[in-house]
């Protein structure tokens, strides 16, 4: 089990309590969101909450570029992401841009990888891109008989079901099964649903013993219960990723590694401080106030499942075109709205309403 390292000697022996006191070896890995999970999110739920183990860094995109431009992997940057273990992840079916941007990423000491053959966004699939590779498993084949041997990281993938039909997983797995990959991430939808259904679990439960790796579950996990149903029922599982319910509940984790939840009134004092470091770490890429005031009006599309009457809250923040209006307001939500006690009660949240924008991941 990975524990955050914490600056302060409190902060460490209060951490190697908690570790402790951890019911569950199981590993949470923070699934990869764009605009969403960049590091300033990364940062802010390390620092704010206990459980989370690992993440997988939003995608990047391969290009035709002869160096790789150390721009597009400032969300990278080592001394940014100390605090959570991260694995970097790629998109594309370029073998050479592969290979370059793996020995680039190896440059900054990552040495795991991620390949993205699940993103549903029909602009990247279109391009055999993401979940786009997926009816073309001899694509894949050639992909991965040139990049495996040639790339110094231990390579893992994301994929769905398929991009049109639930079928097209058969002959990946086949191919997948012949290369040394150090694990599958499989989200049991395919790239057409994007999503707007369950997540499928009897297929996932059909095609788990077909895979020769270690396969993680990614899909559909909003609460404890949640958890505890997939985890129940998929025993041989030891590694979950979790995207959309961390948001809407950032103690998720914490929850799911059995560490009890203190008082409602102090649940909202921690929420509170997370939403000042996750806004201090967002300033810390922001070029201009909009760009925060944007990216905190797409998170309180999650956030408001905390509190009752979340439909009402995040409508109302969301319509808020003033900046200063939208954090006078921000602040009086968290202060005076009520709070769902997540020792009594689960979020509501069920991943159909809070898609408020086109998801990529």
């Amino acid at each position: 089990m990975t524990c955050i390292r914490k600056d302060s000697t409190d902060e460490m022996i209060t951490f190697s309590y908690l570790c402790s006191a951890m019911v569950t070896e199981n590993t949470i890995i923070l699934a990869p969101l764009h605009g969403y999970t960049e590091c300033a999110f990364r940062n802010a739920l390390a620092g704010c909450f206990y459980g989370y183990d690992e993440a997988i860094a939003p995608f990047i995109s391969l290009s035709p570029a002869e160096h790789v431009n150390p721009r597009r992997l400032h969300d990278l940057v080592p001394s940014r992401n100390s605090r959570l273990t991260v694995v970097p992840q790629i998109l594309g079916n370029e073998p050479q841009q592969f290979i370059a941007m793996a020995n680039a990423l190896a440059d900054l000491g990552y040495d795991r990888l991620n390949w993205n053959m699940g993103c549903p966004k029909k602009s990247i699939a279109s391009k055999q891109r993401g979940s786009g590779l997926l009816p073309h498993p001899e694509l894949i084949d050639g992909i991965l008989s040139a990049v495996v041997p040639k790339i110094p990281q231990r390579l893992s993938v994301k994929l769905r079901l398929g991009r049109s039909h639930p079928e097209e997983i058969y002959p990946v797995i086949g191919v997948l099964n012949r290369f040394p990959l150090e694990t599958v991430i499989l989200h049991p939808r395919i790239g057409i649903e994007k999503y707007e259904v369950r997540a499928d679990v009897d297929r996932f439960e059909e095609v788990l013993p077909l895979f020769k790796h270690p396969v993680i579950y990614n899909g559909d996990i909003f609460s404890l219960a949640d958890y505890n149903r997939i985890s129940d029922r998929f025993r041989s599982v030891k590694a979950f990723m979790i995207g959309r319910g961390v948001f809407a509940n950032p103690f998720l984790a914490e929850q799911i590694k059995g560490l009890p939840l203190a008082s409602a009134e102090e649940q909202r004092n921690r929420f509170i401080h997370f939403i000042s470091v996750l806004m201090d770490e967002l300033k810390k890429d922001s070029k201009s106030s909009h760009f925060l005031f944007s990216r905190m009006k797409d998170y309180w599309g999650f956030f408001s499942y905390l509190f009752y009457d979340s439909e009402k809250i995040y409508k109302e923040l969301v319509r808020i075109p003033d900046e200063e209006r939208f954090y006078q307001r921000q602040g009086k939500i968290l202060n005076e709205a009520i709070w769902r006690d997540l020792n009594s009660s689960q979020t509501d949240f069920t991943g159909s309403k809070a898609d408020k924008k086109q998801l990529e991941g």
